[in-house]
């Protein structure tokens, strides 16, 4: 006995036509099921177009899945499928969504918004990061939509600050996968663009001279956004579930998916190329303090008395009783600097028979009256 296809539920979203009226509702995922760090394949088994359990999926399910849920052409959704297989070395008929967490297989380091692989982990973290993914949507040029050139500047971040440059397979399959992404998400949205008629690429000559023959006409539901809204892709990013209001009203094709991820590499080499030439801060030189000039013995001893709070007693001494008549030197002595605490009680006293001053000095926290004799030329310091 045959169903009729009118007697069966459709999607709510993509309006798959299932068995089940609620055979594609969105149901979260159990802390038993299984699950991958791929948003796109979490969506499909909450969505019920996988095992919802994660377990057992096969290549054909893979296939249809991607077909009913994202409206992949077949082509792309078989490359997809047997090229992540191949990828991942898993050999047997059928696996589950955490196989997909093996690290350097089809997950890879520099994920747009999932933290990196320990050096001895061999399996990736599941869940993704909040922070990395706020990082995504700052890199929007516009803060409305992502566009390939936005990808692309997330990409090069990302990149940079990996432990490790990828290899060329996992640098394209970081392109690759969100290429598909921007394709599937696009949808006229006259609340984005007026006349909602922005393509993600130009149509080739062919397309354009075939549709002309037929007499079609673009018109907005015919064609894409230049780039995805960043509220939709938030909510299959955070939620793992298909957007609402979101419908996938045309076929994302091999070919578009190769067009869009070589615009992202071109944008990437730009940005690479202009942070190589972004000119080098200039450097700061340090300031260096002139050296001081040189001053008078003088001057030298007054920045001295300044700085160590002492102030200075000139003494001048009127001969010495020692002294010989014929003695070539001075009768009288030159002005001598002496030095004493200012709280002294003390003042200095000129003493004739030694012809020196007599100082008070603290010596074990008493006063004590020392005598110099003051010679010419020499600066004593109590």
């Amino acid at each position: 006995m045959s169903v009729s296809t009118s007697s069966l539920a459709k999607c709510p979203v993509t309006g798959a036509i299932g068995a089940n009226p609620h055979e594609h509702d969105f149901i979260p995922a159990k802390p038993t099921d299984s699950r991958a760090p791929c948003p796109a394949m979490n969506t499909m088994a909450n969505h019920g177009y996988l095992p919802r359990d994660g377990q057992g999926i096969t290549a054909k399910m893979t296939v249809d899945a991607l077909i009913a849920c994202y409206k992949l052409s077949r082509p792309l959704a078989w490359v997809l499928t047997h090229g992540a297989l191949a990828l991942l070395e898993q050999g047997g008929p059928s696996f589950c969504l955490q196989d997909l967490a093996r690290h350097n297989h089809i997950e890879h380091d520099a994920s747009l918004y999932h933290e990196d692989a320990g050096p001895r982990d061999e399996y990736a973290p599941i869940h993704g990061n909040p922070q990395l993914l706020e990082l995504v949507w700052k890199d929007s040029a516009d803060g409305v939509v992502m566009t390939p050139e936005d990808v692309a500047r997330v990409r090069v971040r990302r990149e940079a600050a990996a432990p490790a440059p990828l290899d060329f397979i996992h640098r394209e399959l970081a392109k690759g996968e969100m290429a598909i992404v921007l394709n599937m998400f696009n949808n006229p949205s006259p609340a984005l663009h007026a006349d909602a008629g922005v393509p993600l690429q130009p149509r080739n000559v062919l397309s354009r001279g075939i549709r002309r023959l037929l007499g079609r006409k673009d018109t907005p539901a015919a064609h894409q956004l230049d780039g995805v809204p960043i509220a939709r892709m938030r909510e299959w990013f955070e939620h793992e579930r298909l957007p609402e209001g979101w419908a996938p009203y045309h076929k994302t094709t091999l070919r578009e998916a190769i067009v869009t991820n070589n615009r992202m590499r071109f944008a990437m080499r730009r940005m690479r190329k202009a942070q190589k030439n972004a000119p080098a801060p200039a450097a700061v030189e340090p300031v260096q303090e002139k050296a001081a000039e040189s001053r008078p013995e003088e001057k030298k001893v007054e920045a001295a008395e300044e700085e160590e709070g002492m102030h200075t007693v000139a003494v001048r001494a009127h001969g010495h009783p020692d002294r010989s008549a014929n003695s070539s030197a001075s009768s009288s002595f030159p002005e001598s600097v002496l030095h004493t605490p200012s709280s002294s009680e003390f003042a200095p006293a000129f003493d004739p028979k030694l012809g020196g001053v007599a100082l008070p000095r603290i010596d074990d926290e008493k006063w004590r009256i020392d005598e110099f004799e003051v010679r010419p030329g020499v600066v004593v310091q109590a």
